[in-house]
């Protein structure tokens, strides 16, 4: 994981009460070299745009040391992260929390709903998890999950894996982004790209055809930002809203070890 410009307790602290929220997804496919740069950069024109952000993520596990989401759910006083004491973002470990939430046996988006009055008012929640968990809590939903490809080692695997699961499981149409980069010599972009590939296997076996859209992280700063920017919007644009209304004492104890539902791949 990369150093966080925030300790990620300090979302624990607020004792204001929460409001409406809009919820967006990235998903986590095992391309860390990718997703977490993007992610942060997400985060500040999320920032950039007025906008305080909370990450979940999914991909580390609570601890007693290192507090998240599942602590913020279990606090029977049910208050969150308020507008006097959070920061412009924070990321928080949620492994055991958004496993929990799929463990309850409600109607699908039901369970996301146990999240917004943890946040505050006209913020974005940020859902950074596998496919499978976002199939389980988004499925037939309109939000666009975030599924970023890169030219990694094994990227067009993974990515091809979460893009079906996405579409067949979960019903789930994702924002596919191109994390293309130029020639270091020629000034080309790499050819042919991994986004590419993944165009023409979802094609050939999925029946899919890949709009992708297209950010270069070498690109210079100002036209990132524009990137950026533009991307942030179009997430914010099939955003999920969180209600503000509590659905009641929400306290899981369920084992993370136990359960059926498989980790962070």
């Amino acid at each position: 994981m990369l150093d966080h410009p925030v300790n990620q307790a300090t979302g624990l602290r607020g004792l204001g009460s929460g409001g409406s929220s809009q919820l967006i997804a990235v998903v986590s496919h095992g391309d860390e070299k990718a997703e977490l740069p993007l992610l942060w950069r997400l985060c500040g024109a999320l920032v950039d745009l007025g906008y305080p952000v909370t990450v979940l993520d999914a991909t580390k596990q609570e601890t007693d040391e290192n507090p998240g989401l599942s602590q913020l759910l279990d606090y029977r006083f049910g208050h969150g992260i308020s507008g006097s004491d959070a920061l412009d973002w924070n990321v928080i470990p949620s492994a055991i929390g958004i496993h929990d939430l799929c463990l309850m046996q409600s109607y699908r988006h039901q369970s996301l709903q146990r999240l917004g009055p943890l946040f505050q008012a006209n913020s974005v929640v940020i859902l950074y998890a596998n496919a499978d968990w976002l199939v389980h809590l988004l499925g037939d939903s309109p939000t666009q999950p975030l599924l970023a490809v890169s030219s990694g080692k094994n990227a067009l695997l993974t990515s091809y894996l979460a893009l079906k699961r996405l579409l067949i499981n979960g019903r789930l149409t994702p924002t596919i982004l191109n994390m293309m980069q130029h020639g270091k010599r020629s000034g080309t972009h790499d050819s042919p790209s991994a986004t590419a590939h993944l165009s023409a296997c979802a094609r050939n076996f999925l029946g899919y055809h890949v709009k992708a859209m297209q950010i270069d992280p070498s690109a210079p700063e100002a036209d990132l930002k524009i990137q950026l920017r533009h991307l942030a919007t179009r997430l914010l644009e099939t955003a999920s809203a969180l209600s503000t209304e509590r659905p009641g004492d929400f306290s899981l104890r369920s084992s993370f070890a136990q359960s059926t539902f498989a980790g962070p791949q």
